[in-house]
């Protein structure tokens, strides 16, 4: 077993305070919101999570290339923290007084700071997953796939853990009481968490530099590209990737609150959607786990391949689940009996007057084969997401310039936000039981699209059962003025519209070159002379010469044998001479 280092222990450590939180939060909400509001307000609340996400970290993903990194995780952790406490303190007051009016009102109230919470918890998850870990990895000299795995194992465990703790905790004690819990929680994890965080900032000089460079060049930080960050995320070699694990999110059968809905409509308990959660997430372990050694084997891409196959079969199997006998899918009786004018109406009530669910559980054994192999189906596909994700993430860690990481993961967030939008908006014109099978089937759908997509990228980068690196082959340097680079901010300036650069000299010191001419104390050096460019070149014999013009000099003057004078007249000797 390859032991950490403490820098990888206190990345670990932080991230695992996070994802505790996260996932404890996330299994929990959307029961609250289920037995205040039923399905329509699951999907209300994922909306509202998914439209502030694509809206606000695509628009932030332009300044956080250029902030230093200990302010963006230090306020993302603070607002995520404040956010779940004082979400969690709506719904207690919900759940002890339960008002008989209002109650739209503080839904409404507690989904949208929720929401707020859930932004903040996906930048930290982008400095993370997409930053910190490139950094670390990079300064402690080992395997990024290593680091990768180890921060997917263990969001995993905590999605294993979680729901099934908090499932038993809500079946126990009151909901009222699990909020206050979540509250207390939230507060102790921000100060151990951001103790952690600002350790590790101050003890890796490399997570440092971007503040330094920025700092001593914010006259410059402007010229960074503000035009297009979608434009600069499709120029990216590996953008079909992306998009590819994007369309993934186009789909109610990612075991998130739909699918809970789904089982508590059918009679599921707290505790038995918290077991499965469970189930699922353990096998999303063994796929994180298996990560690092498949690709080390077959290489990222066939990873990719592997994994997206393994999801496809088993989302499959969901599909088949809704055609079974004892499925409630129903979508001829449903437009049978339903005109358009009483399904608009009946929409419009589920949003505004939201009714608390009282549907009773039934034992595991009495739940009918079709919700069983719904969501056998649904954890079974885990392992091969869990497989896949981490792959096509670290392909795009690999082929994204870091002055652009932040800009085009915040657009990858974007993308997938912008897919589960448009999954929530249909949950919410279509929130009927009897229709979630259709909504089922075509999510099959564009889960097989998202693998035709890797396929593409697979096949652009060129199919080799040797060349594990293959989506390398293609990178190319995106077209960006080198004075827009924030790496090259705190060398590079501009004068009088000149390009001035701090360049290596030969013996180790720097030298500063205006439009590639030596410059000293801001004036351009005794080796420019004339307009002719001076250079001291090593010769063959170890030793250095000056040369003008590709001339050399001897004690400042032109050698008479290499003299423009003497080339001249040894030229037209030649010519006379033929």
């Amino acid at each position: 077993m390859v032991s950490m280092t403490k820098k990888e222990l206190q990345l670990n450590g932080a991230f695992l305070m996070t994802t505790l939180g996260d996932r404890m939060w996330t299994f929990v909400i959307g029961l609250f919101m289920h037995q205040l509001g039923g399905m329509t307000w699951v999907a209300v609340q994922q909306l509202v999570d998914s439209v502030l996400k694509l809206s606000v970290i695509t628009v932030l993903g332009h300044y956080l290339d250029r902030v230093n990194r200990d302010k963006i995780i230090q306020t993302t952790l603070l607002i995520n923290n404040a956010a779940v406490a004082g979400s969690a303190l709506i719904f207690a007051c919900l759940f002890a007084y339960q008002p008989d009016t209002g109650a739209t009102v503080f839904l409404l109230a507690a989904a949208a700071i929720a929401s707020v919470s859930k932004v903040a918890s996906e930048l930290q998850r982008i400095c993370f997953t997409k930053d910190w870990v490139v950094v670390i990895a990079r300064s402690e000299q080992i395997e990024l796939s290593r680091v990768n795995s180890y921060l997917l194992c263990i969001d995993q465990v905590s999605s294993a853990i979680l729901p099934t703790i908090s499932g038993k905790l809500l079946d126990s004690f009151p909901w009222s009481f699990v909020c206050i819990f979540i509250i207390c929680y939230n507060f102790v994890s921000w100060a151990v968490e951001s103790y952690i965080l600002s350790q590790l900032y101050k003890e890796t000089e490399a997570l440092r530099t971007r503040a330094i460079e920025n700092a001593a060049n914010e006259e410059l930080a402007g010229l960074q590209i503000e035009r297009g960050s979608i434009g600069m995320y499709f120029k990216q070699t590996s953008w079909m990737a992306g998009f590819g694990l994007a369309l993934l999110y186009m789909t109610v059968l990612g075991f998130d609150n739909l699918a809970a809905s789904y089982g508590q409509k059918h009679g599921l308990s707290a505790a038995y959607i918290g077991f499965l959660r469970g189930f699922g997430s353990l096998l999303g372990i063994l796929g994180a786990f298996s990560f690092q050694f498949v690709a080390r084997r077959i290489g990222l891409l066939w990873t990719v391949m592997v994994g997206l196959l393994w999801q496809n079969f088993f989302i499959n199997m969901c599909g088949v689940s809704v055609l079974l006998p004892g499925s409630s899918m129903n979508i001829s009786g449903f437009f049978s009996e339903m005109t358009v004018s009483e399904w608009f109406s009946q929409v419009i009530q589920k949003v505004a007057n939201p009714e608390s669910q009282d549907v009773p559980s039934v034992p595991f054994y009495d739940v009918t084969i079709s919700v069983n192999l719904f969501f056998m189906g649904i954890s079974l596909a885990r392992f091969g997401l869990w497989l896949a994700d981490p792959a096509i993430t670290q392909i795009q860690q690999e082929t994204i310039p870091e002055n652009q990481r932040y800009m085009v993961f915040a657009v990858q967030t974007g993308l997938c936000e912008l897919f589960s939008i448009l999954k929530d908006i249909i949950v919410i014109f279509f929130p009927f039981t009897s229709l979630f099978g259709a909504l089922t089937l075509g999510s099959c759908v564009f889960v097989f699209a998202g693998f035709l997509f890797n396929l593409f990228y697979h096949a652009q980068c060129g199919f080799s059962l040797t060349d594990k690196n293959r989506h390398l082959h293609e990178l190319q340097a995106p077209d960006i003025p080198l004075e827009t680079i924030p790496e090259r901010q705190s060398l590079i300036g501009a004068e009088n519209g000149h390009v001035v650069e701090e360049l290596p000299t030969k013996n180790g010191t720097s030298s500063i070159v205006e439009n590639g001419h030596p410059k000293e104390n801001g004036k351009p050096s005794n080796t420019v002379e004339n307009g002719h460019v001076v250079e001291e070149l090593l010769t063959k014999n170890g030793t250095s010469s000056i040369v003008e013009n590709g001339h050399p000099k001897e004690n400042g003057e032109l050698t008479s044998e290499t003299s423009p004078d003497k080339i001249s007249q040894e030229e037209q000797t030649s010519s006379n001479a033929e």
